[in-house]
């Protein structure tokens, strides 16, 4: 298998530059449902918090230099406001650990001490939006360290790795001084090629650590990723300040095998260090049953076999089935996260373009499970073609975004054509102009349109693929224009109908700017299947997954020869011959959250 696939640019950067007055209200708010909040639901409002106050300190840090050397920033103002801002997530991890609605006092008082007028960098906690990874397994897994691993009676330091590791570290810190154990907390962020993260070891951070005494030392983080380089970058930085190997924990989300990480000299450098891993089932909401996560498209479909939809089940969202198996549970985020994807699902639910959604507990958005088929590539009558132009309409006017579309695009699908065929995409070819920026809907495969038993046509899983780890993010609509074209293989006469009736519907005449969008989604989706064709080596969906880049690598050259020649994009599924990928853009990938 070609191992460039590794070196696809799949992931975008999901930061984005928000007022620090959001970053401040999105505390009080979830502050303020806390306290009318019933009982069952007063978790969840602490948890959506103190998520929000982790997103403060980390983005307050961030702008005052920390990049490199954490809480190592310069004293002034703003510094201040960093430390305030460590102070509130410090008390909700607490209140989370405890349910001391006293503390809230405190947390109000230090909030009125802050000013954040300014604009920052707003980093996405992704095990918290994408991965179902609770604040609380930081807090269980401690409880079996403090009685198998660690030194009794010993202090801890933590060290949070930027951007989940500021939460998870208030959390761990405030587990263990709970059961009487003296611990400080730190947060960095390792910089570098994702694949061989560095951490700046400052005089700070010198002093910080041999003012421990005999402490042990915890590295908290979700992941590893593909390369483990941030978690190493930490640990190495801790041995290189006189930390003995032993003394050094890396707290992670997931086993790993050492072997296959993709940093320099993983495995030798990974085995110097004991690793542990917070338990990964996800905390389930009442009712849910039967786990459907990797596997839910497959076991209710009804597909034919050459059109068994792919899985890079890792990665996908959580899926249970309800025990009643009248509805199922998907992971749409905590705290902020889930309440956006879920305001976008209650409003397709009521204007009849997907199942009825139930609301969001524990993170999971739960919907009616409603018996059907899925659609089948050839099935793009003019009925249908109108419907998806409606749902895309619908999207187009509801769901605009005010986050610009990143630029990240444009050198995603000038790299990922560079390293798939050898050769560079002019300007032009690669410009993607916008009009409608959106969240979209991101996943246009047949497979995702059902066929009620009772006629109806709805769109699964549309809330929250658009605003995910994965390109686009906020983006044109031309994208789901473009990924209706490529994954339906439209052409032609069904081409055509489809454009005019969505242009009819909106005004919008996206055909004037389709064509790059075309070779973008094409070359994202190629680059997502041959990097997790390699992910999923030795399972079922490998094959799957090697199957679906062979396509869009065939889509690809058509679609450039079609925007050449002025042809119709797509023809038959036959490979079409290109030019050999080059090796030498193995090391050079622009790659994001693979650390």
């Amino acid at each position: 298998m070609n191992s460039l696939g590794w070196n696809m640019y799949v992931f975008r950067d999901g930061k984005q530059r928000v007022n620090g007055r959001v970053l401040l209200s999105a505390i009080l708010s979830a502050m303020s449902r806390w306290r009318s909040a019933p009982a069952r639901d007063a978790e969840e409002s602490v948890l959506a918090a103190l998520i929000a106050a982790g997103e403060l300190e980390c983005a307050l840090l961030d702008f005052n230099g920390g990049h490199a050397s954490g809480n190592d920033v310069p004293d002034g103002d703003s510094a201040n406001c960093a430390r305030i801002a460590s102070g509130i997530t410090d008390t909700l991890a607490r209140v989370l650990l405890t349910a001391d609605e006293h503390l809230l006092i405190s947390v109000y008082e230090a909030l009125d001490q802050l000013c954040v007028e300014g604009q920052y960098d707003a980093a996405v906690q992704e095990g918290f939006a994408y991965y179902a990874l609770h604040p609380r397994k930081v807090a269980m897994l401690l409880e079996e360290m403090l009685l198998n691993t660690m030194t009794p009676g010993s202090p801890v330091r933590v060290l949070g790795i930027r951007s989940i590791g500021v939460t998870l570290s208030a959390v761990a810190c405030a587990a263990l001084r709970l059961r009487g154990v003296q611990c400080q907390r730190l947060t960095v962020r390792p910089l570098g090629h994702p694949y061989d993260r560095k951490l700046e070891v400052t005089a700070r951070i010198r002093q910080w650590v041999a003012s421990s005494g005999d402490a042990e030392f915890l590295v908290v983080d979700e992941g590893p990723g593909i390369s483990g380089s941030s978690f190493l970058a930490v640990a190495e930085a801790l041995t290189s300040c006189g930390v003995k190997d032993e003394r050094i924990h890396l707290i992670g989300s997931r086993e790993v095998d050492p072997a296959g990480l993709r940093a320099p000299d993983a495995p030798r450098r990974w085995r110097r260090y004991q690793f542990h891993v917070m338990q990964s089932p996800p905390r389930l909401p009442p009712g849910a049953g039967e786990n459907l996560s990797g596997k839910f498209w497959r076991n209710f479909c009804r597909c034919e076999e050459s059109a068994v939809p792919a899985s890079w089940a890792p990665l996908e969202s959580a899926t249970f089935l309800a025990r009643d198996r009248r509805s199922f549970f998907r992971f749409e985020g905590f705290g902020h996260y889930g309440e956006a994807a879920g305001n976008r699902a209650a409003l397709l639910a009521a204007r009849g373009f997907a199942p009825r959604y139930m609301g969001n507990r524990l993170g999971f958005g739960e919907y009616q499970m409603v018996s059907g088929s899925s659609l089948k590539i050839e099935e793009h009558s003019p009925q249908l073609l109108d419907r998806i132009a409606d749902y895309l309409a619908l999207r187009s006017a509801a769901f605009a975004s005010d986050t610009p579309q990143t630029p990240e695009l444009e050198k995603m699908l000038r790299w990922n054509w560079q390293l798939e065929f050898g050769e560079e995409l002019s300007g032009e070819e690669s410009r993607l102009r916008t009009s409608q920026v959106v969240v979209c809907d991101g996943h246009m495969m047949p497979h995702t349109w059902l066929r009620t038993d009772s006629g109806d046509l709805l769109k699964l899983d549309a809330s929250a693929h658009g605003d995910n780890h994965f390109f686009p993010g906020a983006c044109d609509i031309a994208w789901d224009v473009a990924g209706m074209i490529v994954e339906w293989e439209l052409k032609n006469d069904t081409r055509e109908h489809f454009l005019k009736a969505y242009e009819t519907r909106t005004g919008d005449p996206v055909q004037t700017r389709l064509q790059p969008y075309l070779l973008a989604y094409t070359a994202f989706r190629l680059g997502w299947s041959r990097m997790a064709a390699l992910a999923m080596q030795g399972q079922y969906d490998e094959a799957l997954l090697e199957r679906d880049a062979a396509r869009y690598r065939a889509q690809a050259l058509r679609l450039r020869c079609a925007q050449t020649a002025d042809e119709a994009p797509l023809g038959s599924q036959n490979e079409t011959p290109g030019v050999s990928p080059n090796p030498a853009l193995a090391t050079a990938s622009p790659l994001r959250r693979y650390a």
